[in-house]
């Protein structure tokens, strides 16, 4: 997996900006917040339209909680599943069949 560096955002971008409602340095905190969620995880498998992020026993759910429901606020094209079992927890971001590029840009993936 080749990480991808959070520079700069362009909202003009076709995969994000048509349908992100964020401003260009809104746009780069959120990623910057979401490839440190990436960074913390303790493996990413891709599904058809996304990802699945595997986390750690000790993550907080409530900031993942968070970070999911204002990024589904600005963003209502993805969709996010929090799955709780036990120890185990995973993140399940999806953009739709055919478009797990936008998940992948998401979380700073290619």
């Amino acid at each position: 997996m080749k990480l991808i560096e959070v520079v700069a955002a362009d909202t003009g971008d076709l995969l994000m900006g048509a349908s992100c409602t964020l401003g260009v340095a809104e746009v780069a905190a959120r990623l910057r917040e979401w490839a440190a969620l990436r960074d913390r995880s303790i493996g990413i498998r891709p599904i058809t339209g996304g990802v699945v992020i595997g986390l750690d026993a000790s993550e907080p759910i409530d900031r993942v909680a968070d970070l999911a429901a204002r990024e589904s606020e600005c963003c209502a094209f993805y969709t996010f599943l929090l799955r709780l079992d036990g120890r185990t927890r995973e993140l399940e971001i999806t953009a739709g069949a055919g478009r797990e590029i936008a998940v992948r840009v998401l979380l700073g993936i290619s």
